[in-house]
């Protein structure tokens, strides 16, 4: 399950990151994409919160808390990109504001190596997954950065290079 919240974090410019926080419901998801054998998407379908890679990209999910996600194949309109992830390293849950705070610096520091140019200059959004307490219980380290449109327009294709 994905929780949604929405958080600001401020450094040589006004950063605004949306998270998206994901808790263990896996019992009722409905599984992963269908993918073609090099594990891209071959269509538009539902997908647990927890299957998004690096690469997918997905319909924007409604606020609060989301068990699962759309995925779709990029070469569509999609509201986020996956471009970015990795695991926090803490044998305990380190708390909401220190996942939230984790998120956003990585997020950060990713996204002009994926776009090609830094964030404050961009018109791109950020926003994404991370762990909650109750998703770290089922072993949920993951953040996953999303990437959208200007003020959350759809895209079509990648953005990575778009330099937008």
């Amino acid at each position: 399950m994905l929780h949604l919240s929405k958080g600001i974090k401020t450094s040589a410019a006004l950063l605004c990151l949306l998270s998206l926080t994901l808790t263990g419901c896996s019992l009722i998801s409905s599984g992963d994409a269908r993918r073609d054998e090099s594990g891209r998407p071959t269509e538009t379908s539902k997908a647990d919160a927890f299957k998004v890679k690096v690469g997918d990209c997905i319909a924007n999910p409604p606020s609060g808390e989301v068990i699962d996600v759309t995925i779709i194949p990029c070469d569509q309109s999609h509201d986020l990109e996956a471009y970015a992830s990795s695991n926090i390293d803490a044998s305990t849950f380190p708390g909401d504001a220190s996942v939230v705070t984790q998120a956003e610096e990585y997020c950060g520091a990713q996204f002009s190596t994926f776009v090609g140019k830094a964030y404050e200059e961009s018109t791109l959004e950020v926003t994404y997954f991370h762990p909650t307490s109750d998703s770290w219980k089922t072993g949920d380290r993951e953040i996953v950065c999303l990437i959208g449109g200007a003020s959350g327009s759809a895209v079509t294709g990648t953005l990575k290079a778009s330099a937008k």
